[in-house]
């Protein structure tokens, strides 16, 4: 309940805010500059507006939660904004790609060598599978692992690409030399034979792989780690950068050349 002191000041303060916006002249916090009324204040911000303004940098790539621990082999690689959380185990010449979230937060996580995580794929493990199979994420050897994928307490075995933008569900299996195609999802449990193709949403099979498309999967991934030595360059301690800064340089100085 306000005083009569207090609602006086109040409508004191209204009258003479309609008295000034009638009029056309600015109060002060308002801004009129080209017709537009702006909020304005005196009292700076307590946080950081832009990212520029960050004293420290807060994006991560491994962050260890407790007595879980990220394990990443020494040719590994993972991309400068993707972060791999917890029991996280990447061998020997895997990759993750930009944006990729790896959560070893509540179970273990596996990818073998040579296996690739492209941009904005999700892996998780759940503490406990409804199956009652093991809720720990395994992806094996030379996988290759879409964009925009979703996959939580699975088992991909040796050799196997999963189309962009899959899901694979709690307790599936997918055996070697087998191709899911994009947007293909696996309900929990589901099982995929080795040499299949499935596809759909739920999964259904669609045929046995050809001999060719077979030999295509490694390959798939072998191209990959050769791609991530280009990207893995420009993010050495002074990366590339610097030759774009010396071009730039030079044709500032010398604008005729």
């Amino acid at each position: 309940m306000l005083s009569l002191r207090q609602a006086s000041r109040l409508r004191n303060h209204y009258r003479s805010l309609l008295a000034a916006l009638a009029s056309g002249t600015s109060e002060p916090g308002l801004n009129s500059h080209s017709g537009l009324r702006q909020i304005t204040s005196s009292r700076e911000a307590n946080f950081p507006t832009h990212i520029e303004d960050e004293t420290y940098c807060r994006q991560r790539q491994q962050l260890p939660l407790g007595n879980r621990i990220p394990y990443i082999a020494p040719d590994a690689w993972i991309a400068p904004n993707a972060i791999v959380i917890g029991d996280v185990d990447l061998f020997d010449r895997a990759s993750v790609w930009y944006g990729c979230v790896l959560r070893g937060d509540l179970n273990a996580i596996r990818i073998g060598g040579f296996t690739n995580i492209q941009d904005r794929t999700v892996i998780h493990a759940a503490r406990t599978s409804p199956t009652g199979l093991p809720s720990s994420t395994i992806i094996g050897q030379s996988v290759t692992v879409g964009r925009g994928c979703m996959l939580r307490s699975t088992n991909v075995q040796d050799d196997v690409i999963i189309g962009d933008k899959s899901i694979l569900m709690e307790g599936s299996l997918v055996e070697t030399q087998s191709i899911l195609m994009p947007g293909t999802v696996l309900p929990p449990g589901r099982y995929i034979g080795s040499g299949e193709l499935w596809a759909g949403n739920p999964a259904k099979f669609v045929r046995l792989l050809t001999k060719d498309e077979k030999a295509a999967i490694g390959a798939v991934a072998a191209a990959y780690f050769k791609l991530t030595s280009l990207h893995e360059g420009q993010f050495l301690p002074h990366s590339m950068a610097y030759l774009d800064a010396e071009k730039l340089k030079q044709s500032l100085t010398n604008p005729a050349s």
